[in-house]
């Protein structure tokens, strides 16, 4: 699937003859004459279940299977010799028109009278141009649809948007909700009851379903299926947007490496975000042991796949080009491309991996459901510690997820194509892990955001972001793109699931603000730091911040940083930055919530704007709790503007500070104490001189509680017999002891 010029998405077909190979229960080939008599070295020229210990397997020509292609034991090589494996390419993808994108051709509205065709850039954004309303009540049927391999599995699909929340008024249970029957040849309704491990469930018809919260696909899971001729009736629940419907292939992989098999696939277990692996090649659904003659790998071990090209041959739903349930091997991909589509698509899935030189490309236009952090186009979820290097990422929603451990992400390529919330280009969920030196520039989407992690460092990369237009999600209220966003939802000082202790520093930032008039009741946002923790501390430091908003009158907003953790806890440190932004650079207790306990120390502040500007804004008056407590500023400059705040007449309290450094050059046999007075006389502080003959202080300039402000004009500095007076408009560092 590819964006064409008019924004709309096509999906990617095949178009080749190719010779089809049938996924074999067992199939280990012999000795090539391209290839030495080696029994580590072994040739293969077919699909198969390959995993003798210690082995180097060679492809020897390009590969192509209708369902899934290789099984691999651990502790061996697939050496891909510059060929390519095409997965899932069977005779599929005989609906044509499942997006309405050809009008109402194909589809059956006798029981319909509300139908309507809409177009998604009027109504709501979801796949291609247009889509389908229906009103409560309404049936409608799709032409009939070849299934063309009995006996393997199949997603029936129908997209749904879903409302924006403020349509449901806030109350989930008035989501839009259809029913998703699948009718055979003689248009009798197809029940397929299946086998999930712990009980047999009806997986087809679904009744009285909705999507979560942000739109995507109610399904159904068909399986032991005879080949033939079906179709699908839609029935609305409720008034509703439908797109996208059909039936396609399902859990296919490119290459699979099982510790134990995951065979989940009901519409209930992916609203729960179980995880779903290999499902068609279990034979046990208890224990989750795969087919005969399957390598089940246990322990420790690594497999190697390297040099070559791994594809979908067609469009599929719930796909991987690789995939592991094998907890403790580590997967390293030296030189690989994978290129994957459908809804749902994966280019790797697996507990942990060491990934370099490789490509990702993933052209999924929307998930069964955005909510959890699964889905992206590579899936790190296990534990251990990963390592993705000089590798490009192009499409999905999302890019990279990792989770484990003390990971290194460097040197790597993101273009994100995210149209559901939450899923950023990098989502960093493993403590201790570096993430830097990458090039970071969704077409659509955000950047990186740690959630509810610790002691991660993101430094030296290079981020460019814009603002989004609307979502399925996010369409009549306000929706932010970040280039990086710490998180942890308000959560308790010192909490296990906090994020704290994380660094960001020494990255190049650059933020566009964009206007949509098209759509009045949306406003886009765009942010460089977007901070939403309060568990503990956070250092943003030495960033170069670039914001550009070019209609920065319009409903649409901007800002360098975006500052709302809420009322309790700690608020962020924002030290020694760069920021050069036409509106007001920061926006400290924001739309997102209040904060408390932020401090901006020590940064730069440059107005580009050509007019006047404060270069800070404080509150939300729309929100009572969307106010400041407690902020620190101190040591601030501030180019071609001076020091503002346009705050809300809300419940604000903060202090500006001035920083003084106090040094001694005289004798240090008798270096003499600091006092520190108020201009009245009054002393306030005493100090002493270290080793290196320094002393420093921050002392107050201005305090501010609403409604009242105390402003000092100046302190004097004694030391020994000397007596300086320091101001706002003096120089804040100040030297004694010099001989005259």
């Amino acid at each position: 699937m590819i964006l064409d010029g008019k924004g709309s998405w096509k999906w990617l077909t095949a178009g080749l003859s190719m010779l089809l190979f049938v996924f074999p229960d067992l199939e280990l080939p012999g000795q090539s004459a391209e290839f030495p008599a080696n029994p580590e070295v072994i040739p293969i020229d077919r699909p198969g279940y390959y995993g003798e210990e210690g082995s180097t397997y060679v492809l020897t020509r390009d590969i192509y299977a209708e369902k899934s292609a290789f099984f691999l034991g651990k502790d061996i090589t697939l050496d891909l010799n510059g060929h390519t494996i095409t997965f899932a390419n069977g005779a599929y993808d005989s609906f044509k028109n499942g997006g309405f994108e050809d009008g109402l051709d194909g589809w059956d509205l006798t029981e319909a009278p509300g139908a309507e065709l809409l177009e998604t850039r009027k109504t709501r954004p979801f796949i291609g141009e247009k889509l389908l309303g229906l009103k409560k009540g309404d049936q409608i049927v799709s032409s009939y649809m070849e299934v063309p391999y009995a006996n393997r599995s199949y997603y029936a699909i129908c997209g749904i948007t879903g409302h924006v929340f403020r349509d449901m008024k806030g109350d989930l249970n008035n989501e839009m909700k259809i029913s998703l029957l699948v009718e055979d040849e003689g248009g009798k309704v197809v029940e397929v009851w299946t086998d999930y491990g712990s009980e047999t469930t009806k997986s087809s018809p679904v009744f009285n379903k909705s999507p979560r919260l942000g739109g995507g696909f109610i399904v159904a899971h068909l399986q032991g299926l005879p080949a033939g001729k079906y179709r699908l009736r839609i029935k609305a629940e409720t008034d509703c947007l439908v797109d996208e419907v059909g039936i396609f292939p399902a859990f296919d992989v490119g290459i699979g490496i099982i510790g134990k098999t995951h065979p989940k696939g009901h519409y209930d277990h992916l609203y729960e975000n179980q995880h779903a692996a290999f499902y068609d090649y279990t034979a046990n659904f208890q224990s989750g042991t795969p087919l005969p003659g399957i390598p089940q790998v246990s322990g420790r071990g690594t497999v190697t796949i390297k040099n070559g090209t791994i594809i979908s041959g067609s469009r599929g739903v719930m796909s991987w080009g690789i995939q592991s349930t094998a907890d403790e091997v580590q997967v390293i991909l030296d030189r690989v491309t994978i290129i994957n589509q459908g809804i749902n698509a994966t280019a790797v899935d697996v507990p942990q991996a060491h990934i370099s030189h490789c490509r990702f490309e993933v052209n999924n236009p929307q998930l069964i459901h955005r909510h959890g952090s699964q889905h992206y186009a590579v899936d790190l979820r296990g534990k251990g510690a990963s390592e993705v290097a000089y590798s490009a990422f192009n499409g999905g929603q999302g890019c990279l997820v990792f989770k484990g451990v003390s990971s290194s992400i460097h040197h790597n390529t993101f273009v994100n194509q995210q149209r559901v919330t939450n899923h950023y280009s990098i989502m960093a969920m493993g403590d201790s892990s570096l993430i830097f030196e990458n090039d970071i520039v969704p077409e659509i989407g955000s950047g990186i955001e740690i959630f509810r992690h610790k002691g991660i460092e993101i430094f030296n990369n290079r981020i460019r972001i814009a603002a989004s237009p609307p979502t399925t999600e996010y369409g009549k209220e306000e929706f932010s793109t970040a280039a990086i966003r710490i998180a942890d939802y308000g959560d308790k000082p010192g909490s296990p699931t906090g994020a704290y202790g994380n660094k960001v520093y020494n990255n190049t930032i650059e933020v566009l603000g964009r206007a949509f008039p098209e759509y009045p009741d949306y406003t886009p946002m765009a942010w460089g730091v977007f901070y939403s923790a309060s568990a503990g501390d956070n250092l943003i430091m030495g960033n170069h911040i670039t914001v550009k908003h070019p209609d920065a009158s319009s409903q649409s907003e901007a800002a360098a940083f975006y500052i709302g953790g809420g009322l309790s806890g700690f608020g962020g440190e924002f030290r020694g930055n760069q920021v050069f932004s036409n509106v007001p650079a920061a926006w400290i207790a924001s739309r997102y919530g209040g904060t408390i306990n932020t401090r901006l120390a020590f940064n730069q502040f440059t107005n580009t704007s050509g007019r006047d500007m404060h270069p800070f804004r404080m509150g939300w008056e729309s929100c009572g709790s969307c106010y400041a407590k407690e902020v620190t500023f101190v040591g601030n400059s501030y180019d071609k503007m001076d020091f503002g705040i346009d705050q809300t007449k809300q419940a604000h309290s903060y202090q500006r500070m001035m920083p003084v450094k106090v040094i001694w050059k005289g004798t240090s046999q008798a270096t003499p104490s600091i006092r520190v007075k108020e201009e009245s006389g009054a002393l306030i502080e005493l100090g002493e001189f270290n080793k290196e003959g320094s002393w420093q202080t921050e002392l107050l300039l201005e305090s501010y509680r609403h409604p009242h402000s105390i402003v000092k004009e100046g302190y004097w500095i004694i030391v020994g017999n000397e007596k300086r007076l320091v101001s706002g408009e003096t120089s804040n560092s100040l030297t004694f002891g010099v001989e005259d």
